[in-house]
């Protein structure tokens, strides 16, 4: 079944605490630590909060990076739900060259009493990992179809394809799901634009793993939120972290496993907005005639930027 992760991520769910737990048993605490990132430019650093039936039940933070030195984007999440969300706490960290082909992936899964980790590599189109489940270990190798990256990336492999994030553009891709090491074939379309929770985005249907669910994704492939109107589970970001921890369990050592330090979770739209400064009082009749006419000292606003490399793509 497909996780919670896929619905945020690829922005994935399910209707009671046993399938929140593989559903969520694919977003986010590690038993695998990594040092933290350095030198990298941050692209999106975000909390969610997770509802379930319109009830705030966990949280999810997610982080991508992309490192100029060593051309390779990164991504790491956490996500902790509570008793009604099935006591479900996971982590990812994973990384990708700068055309996103898979280099390394680390997950972890604590439900209940159940623990999953996996370790992963990637030399070519192979994969090699190292799967520990509950105390008993396999070492797993598989051979991953031309084209085929990390679920984790999806937006940015529609962001570097051939046409982009736009409307009644559809990918069909190949993607490996960290949550078991599989690979899967997945279908995005993008169905049109939309205000939610009153930014301007993308609305996607995802199909991945037999699941559907809808994603919510700015131009730079944000996500803003997800839905899965069927399973009645949802995550949206919020602009302060606090409103998501709100009521959570927070351990602030586990996000430093994962993050290297305590997410900020500013650098994403929401959050920008937030921190806006109030609009200027308005100006005199006189003044703002006098500014209508004088419009030699506006500057046109710079084109939004997106990835500059071209991926094989899905």
């Amino acid at each position: 079944m497909v996780e919670f992760r896929h619905q945020f991520i690829m922005p994935f769910f399910r209707p009671n605490p046993r399938h929140l737990r593989s559903a969520l048993a694919s977003l986010m605490i590690t038993s695998v630590l990594l040092p933290a990132m350095a030198g990298a430019d941050v692209l999106y650093d975000g909390y969610s909060k997770i509802l379930l039936d319109g009830q705030h039940v966990g949280f999810v933070i997610l982080k991508y990076d992309f490192d100029v030195k060593k051309k390779e984007f990164s991504a790491e999440y956490f996500v902790k739900t509570d008793k009604r969300g099935g006591n479900v706490t996971e982590s990812l960290r994973a990384k990708a060259t700068e055309t996103l082909k898979p280099i390394s992936f680390q997950y972890t899964e604590l439900a209940g009493d159940s623990t999953k980790t996996i370790d992963a590599t990637f030399k070519g189109e192979t994969m090699t990992a190292k799967v520990v489940e509950n105390g008993k270990t396999q070492t797993l190798q598989k051979k991953a179809p031309k084209g085929t990256f990390l679920a984790i990336f999806l937006a940015y492999v529609m962001l570097q394809g051939k046409d982009g994030i736009k409307k009644g553009v559809k990918y069909n891709y190949q993607a490996i799901a960290e949550e078991d090491g599989g690979s899967y074939s997945g279908e995005a379309y993008i169905a049109g634009e939309e205000a939610i929770l009153g930014i301007n985005a993308f609305k996607v249907l995802n199909t991945f793993k037999g699941e559907q669910f809808v994603s919510y994704y700015t131009y730079k492939g944000e996500v803003i939120a997800t839905r899965s109107p069927v399973k009645k589970m949802a995550s949206e970001l919020v602009a302060n972290p606090t409103e998501a921890t709100e009521g959570q369990v927070l351990n602030t050592k586990s996000l430093e496993q994962v993050f290297g330090t305590v997410p900020r979770g500013q650098d994403n739209p929401l959050s920008k907005r937030s921190l806006m400064p109030e609009a200027a009082p308005a100006l005199s009749a006189n003044k703002a005639s006098d500014k209508s006419t004088d419009r030699s000292s506006d500057k046109v606003p710079a084109k939004p930027s997106t990835p500059t490399s071209t991926p094989g793509g899905p």
